[in-house]
């Protein structure tokens, strides 16, 4: 049984995911796609794009006899759409950690637009233990709450916009809880400000399919303000704060080819330019390979580089890199079973803040897992599981009361994810 046509047409149905754009800042979302496994969407898409894909698609099957008579009576359906719902939920369990994350996304398809909203709910769950003798050990659960609407245009049979916006509500990650409350209760009587971490989004990008079906162009720019728990320090004018507000401009160049019948690239640059810091510089590649009619590889790997700002004292520059991998078997029609790798090294971060020594250290992670996808005509179920190490490097002497944030961890790492189009 020829099954290469299977495998291609479940690869070309994650096209939609991979169009969302970027959501984040390269530090963050590199070690974030570690955390979660690897949600990131292929880069194997459909071919044709837009409006005449869509055309192409309903061309295909003839109308049934209840359409044909609508037709000669002059009368059409009024929902002319397709709509679309996925659902996930995944986490990260250590014994002192746990993070979890839910989202769900509905969307609507129609002839030449297509527009989804996507709704996430973050729940971080940590106890926080420090050395310093003036902060007593507490258990925090804060959650995040977080919207996103993208709306997408075919401006013409090759040329698709995507416009984008989001809004959330509450801590990015476990880290800026971790700080949160770490400075509120030691510098309580000093007058830490009771803040409210939340931002937005505002981003617009363009596709062109530049050759026919094999070869895609994307600009994208994006705008984020965070509102964010700002560092501490005691000084001698009594409590200096780090800033507590930052804006952040993205610039994103992508090529995506198809090389041959079984193989499709992708390649990625990308410039965020922070205030008050240097340019962060990041390359990222990805390769769709068939390797046999039921076996298909999917390669990544990155590169992320920024100097530090002259005002920062102590600051260093900031590298990181990660590579993975994930080997997907076609075990039936409709069952598919993987295996996957990641590894992830960074220099350690620095922060635009009073206090550096709050930053991390030099990080390495690891990551490997085992899934299972099911793939029906309309719906797909995936789950994913394994094991995920982090490990830091020692901090600093005067970022000792810092130690057990960035201290080497086992997690348990879990994702489930469901999808249906109707």
């Amino acid at each position: 049984m020829h099954r290469l046509p299977i495998i291609g047409k479940i690869l070309m149905r994650m096209e939609r995911r991979f169009q969302r754009g970027l959501a984040a800042r390269w530090a963050v979302w590199l070690a974030v796609l570690f955390l979660t496994g690897g949600l990131s969407a292929s880069p194997i898409r459909g071919e044709g794009n837009g409006a005449n894909a869509l055309r192409q698609s309903k061309a295909a099957f003839p109308a049934l006899p209840e359409e044909e008579s609508l037709a000669e009576a002059g009368l059409t359906r009024e929902w002319d759409f397709d709509q679309n719902l996925n659902l996930s939920a995944e986490g990260l369990f250590t014994s002192d950690f746990q993070v979890t994350q839910y989202t769900l996304q509905y969307g609507h398809d129609y002839e030449a637009s297509q527009w989804d909203l996507g709704l996430t709910y973050d729940a971080y769950d940590i106890d926080i233990r420090s050395p310093d003798p003036f902060f007593e050990e507490v258990s925090a659960k804060e959650d995040r709450k977080m919207a996103q609407l993208n709306l997408t245009h075919s401006l013409s049979d090759r040329v698709v916009w995507q416009g984008q916006t989001g809004y959330y509500d509450g801590f990015q990650n476990f880290r800026m809880l971790w700080l949160r409350d770490y400075y509120r209760q030691v510098y309580s009587i000093d007058g830490y400000p009771d803040v409210s971490p939340r931002g937005y989004q505002l981003g617009t990008q363009l596709r062109w399919e530049y050759l026919p079906a094999s070869g895609y162009l994307e600009a994208s720019f994006s705008y984020y303000k965070d509102w964010i728990a700002p560092s501490a320090d005691r000084g001698p004018d009594g409590l200096e704060l780090g800033r507590g507000v930052i804006d952040s401009f993205a610039y994103r160049v992508a090529s995506e080819n198809v090389l041959s019948p079984r193989l499709r690239s992708l390649l990625e640059i990308q410039m965020t330019d922070t205030m008050a810091r240097e340019k962060r510089w990041g390359v990222q590649g990805s390769l769709n390979a068939a390797i046999s009619e039921s076996l298909v590889l999917r390669a990544q790997g990155g590169w992320v580089t920024e100097n530090p700002a002259s005002e920062v004292e102590r600051s260093k520059e900031f590298k990181a890199r990660f590579v993975g991998a994930t080997l997907e078997y076609n075990w039936t029609d409709a069952w598919l079973v993987s295996v996957f790798g990641r590894y992830y090294r960074d220099e350690g971060e620095f922060q635009n803040s009073l206090a550096p020594s709050n930053a991390p250290p030099k990080l390495k992670s690891y990551q490997v897992g085992l899934g299972t996808r099911w793939v029906g005509e309309k719906t797909s179920v995936k789950i994913t599981a394994g094991p995920y190490f982090t490990r830091y490097e020692a901090v600093d002497s005067d970022g000792d009361f810092f130690k057990d944030l960035y201290k080497s961890r086992d997690w348990a790492a879990v994702q489930f994810a469901f999808s249906m189009q109707f």
